[in-house]
């Protein structure tokens, strides 16, 4: 049977959190509990399969006990050591999670230490603003929970079955069988004005190589990197537009600054620039330089005249 983690605090969401627990078991799967309340007056509760001092006990360099009295930091040592945690737990079928701003700080990131294709759901109460910071180059799928997560209502039940359904039906469904691919990986970067030169290029490489496209939108070029470094693509890497540098230099664009190049272990070349003379910012350009609006939300601004 699959197992799925639910992951929260239980001494402000613990209803939402065994609503989401019943559900999935429901559905037929194994789920465990892990409780990362850091409050020192919680008191532990024996229906959770997970305490938040066994998780704590995972953290590489403990703090403090006076260091836990700012929440700021109790949240972050808690956070750190559920990543440690998450990744000691060899039945991770799926994972989901459920929090407001300090919650999704503290859940995502153990998110994100898990491989791309396993499950992973965050219902927050940011998840309709800028998620870059949580979601980072991984697979999270974040929900937006309407109201705050602050006990069950008539849109709240529905939002959390919502969430509790996608991450089972994407474990019970995930396709097993298939094939792995033998050809070696090459991964590419495009942006709008480069898309044909990166389909020719992958018509004439496909039957050789797995061609993995990433968009270059500062996000997709941390991708495209975090393969790097883990050894996910196993040939040299073409970058038409390289690195999103100047996507994440634009003020008003949600991407995140990236590296330089990958790690030097990851012996991934890059070649071929291009569209180095193009920023891509969200929302309208209304300053001196030549821009069109490329889509609702989006402006492309030339940085040449």
């Amino acid at each position: 049977m699959k197992t799925i983690y639910v992951v929260g605090t239980c001494d402000t969401k613990g209803g939402e959190l065994r609503y989401l627990r019943d559900l999935i078991r429901e559905v037929g799967c194994d789920v465990v509990l892990v409780d990362v309340s850091e409050s020192e007056f919680h008191k532990e509760a024996a229906d959770v399969d997970v305490q938040p001092s066994e998780v704590a006990r995972f953290h590489p360099n403990p703090p403090k006990p006076k260091e836990l009295k700012d929440r700021g930091k109790a949240v972050t040592a808690m956070s750190e050591a559920l990543v440690e945690f998450i990744r000691s737990r060899p039945d991770v079928d799926g994972i989901i999670g459920a929090g407001g701003t300090g919650g999704t700080a503290l859940i995502a990131p153990a998110m994100r230490a898990l491989p791309i294709g396993t499950p992973k759901v965050l219902v927050s109460t940011v998840a309709s603003g800028n998620v870059a910071p949580y979601v980072g180059p991984t697979d999270i799928s974040m929900m937006y929970s309407v109201t705050d997560v602050s006990g069950l209502n008539r849109i709240s039940r529905v939002v959390l079955a919502n969430a509790a359904h996608s991450v089972a039906g994407m474990v019970l469904n995930k396709p097993t069988g298939v094939a792995a691919d033998e050809r070696p990986a090459i991964g590419l970067t495009m942006f709008g004005v480069t898309t044909p030169c990166v389909q020719a290029v992958t018509r004439a490489l496909e039957a050789e190589f797995d061609c993995l496209v990433f968009h270059a939108t500062g996000t997709g070029g941390q991708s495209f990197e975090k393969l790097a470094d883990s050894g996910l693509r196993s040939a040299a890497s073409m970058s038409p537009r390289p690195r999103s540098a100047t996507i994440w230099w634009a003020a008003s664009s949600p991407a995140q600054p990236i590296a330089s190049a990958p790690s030097p272990e990851a012996s991934c070349p890059m070649s071929a620039p291009a569209a180095r003379s193009i920023w891509s910012i969200s929302g309208q350009w209304t300053r001196s330089r030549p821009s069109f609006a490329r889509a609702a939300c989006t402006s492309i601004v030339l940085r040449s005249r």
